[in-house]
């Protein structure tokens, strides 16, 4: 176990040095210079920071501490943001494959034209509409979030979902 949460607090620290560094290198210079990459780059990090601090971090402290100590309301938290974080960032990812087809595949059949995810507007859009069905889904997570205590010493966060 000692292994195991070793390895998780160094994929822990790997993972706000590597989001935090995509963050600041995709901030544009000036206000006129965003581009839609870097607008999907921040989000995607964001999304993976919410995972680095909010999720991983408690996990990997209850691991050394050997029982969650947070508390029930946290618990809800701590899957919460665990679901709205995996379900923005699989979003976003999937709003970038798209983007970079379009610029790879649809540009070229038109020669460079511009593709529709050039348009800040769509993608701010579109962004903003996945972090509200990324919210919708992870709300049941803090009605069925539960510290669950096994022999007394024991104590770790679950969900409990109803049969």
């Amino acid at each position: 176990e000692l292994i195991e949460s070793v390895i998780r607090a160094f994929m822990f620290m790997a993972g706000i040095l590597g989001n935090s560094w995509l963050a600041l290198i995709s901030l544009p210079k000036q206000k006129s210079d965003i581009r839609t990459n870097e607008v999907l780059f921040i989000n995607l990090a964001a999304s993976n920071l919410i995972t680095n601090y909010l999720v991983d971090l408690p996990d990997t402290t209850a691991d050394f501490a050997g029982r969650w100590f947070l508390g029930e309301a946290f618990c809800g938290i701590f899957h919460f943001c665990a679901d709205l974080s995996e379900t923005s960032s699989l979003f976003t990812t999937l709003f970038i494959s798209a983007f970079w087809h379009q610029k790879l595949v649809g540009s070229l059949k038109r020669g460079g034209a511009p593709v529709q995810l050039d348009s800040l507007r769509l993608v701010g859009c579109l962004l903003a509409g996945s972090w509200v069905l990324a919210t919708t889904f992870s709300i049941p997570n803090f009605f069925f979030a539960s510290v669950e205590r096994t022999n007394g010493s024991h104590v770790d966060c679950v969900q409990v979902f109803p049969d």
